[in-house]
């Protein structure tokens, strides 16, 4: 693909991202997409089949960018567990789609088995792999308890601290201040419950 011809490209992911997000699958049109971009229909038909292949991209690209982020992340905060999930939940808060729960109405709705098992294996490299790559390591540097003797594991835990970052699915960016509160409290609960013996 040559330079401009990725650059179209770009673009194209971009302009589809912010419509898809605002409006939803449904209501957005590869015309749409096209005049968004200030392309032609065939010119967009000759990086994307079809609507379905560039809502794929779409959120293919916002998968990657976030796993990209959170290995920097984790990367930086190497040894310190606490530190480093707390920039991880705080980050994923701050950057999530504001429109996420549109984003899940779409994939269950629009998307076959086969896409949604897709976008279901991009979920997990991007978002849960990483997260439980900070709990293996604290039970690997004996920073955190065994998993067998509380009965969960890496990926169980990291499937509870992005439930809770779930819990939190509104329509609008938290403030800093406030998404900052939100990280180390989930980030408290999951490392030391709410009990006074285990606070800090």
């Amino acid at each position: 693909m040559s330079l401009n011809a990725n650059d179209t490209h770009k673009k194209i992911v971009k302009a589809a991202h912010k419509l898809f997000m605002d409006l939803g699958y449904r209501a957005v049109s590869t015309r749409r997409i096209a005049e968004a971009c200030g392309i032609t229909q065939p010119t967009l038909y000759h990086h994307f089949s079809n609507k379905k292949a560039i809502y794929m991209e779409v959120l293919r690209t916002e998968l990657v960018d976030m796993q990209n982020a959170l290995s920097r992340i984790i990367k930086r905060f190497d040894g310190d567990i606490e530190e480093c999930l707390f920039q991880v939940t705080y980050y994923i808060l701050i950057n999530k789609p504001p429109s996420m729960g549109q984003m899940f109405h779409d994939i269950q709705k629009e998307l076959n088995q086969e896409h949604q098992g897709t976008v279901r294996k991009w979920w997990m490299e991007s978002y849960q792999d990483p997260i439980a790559s900070i709990f293996e390591k604290g039970i690997k540097d004996q920073k955190l308890r065994d998993p067998a003797e509380i009965g969960s594991d890496p990926v169980s835990s990291a499937y509870l601290l992005l439930s809770l970052i779930s819990s939190r699915n509104t329509d609008y960016k938290l403030k800093e201040s406030l998404a900052k509160e939100q990280a180390r409290f989930y980030v408290k609960v999951i490392l030391y419950g709410l009990s006074q013996s285990n606070g800090r």
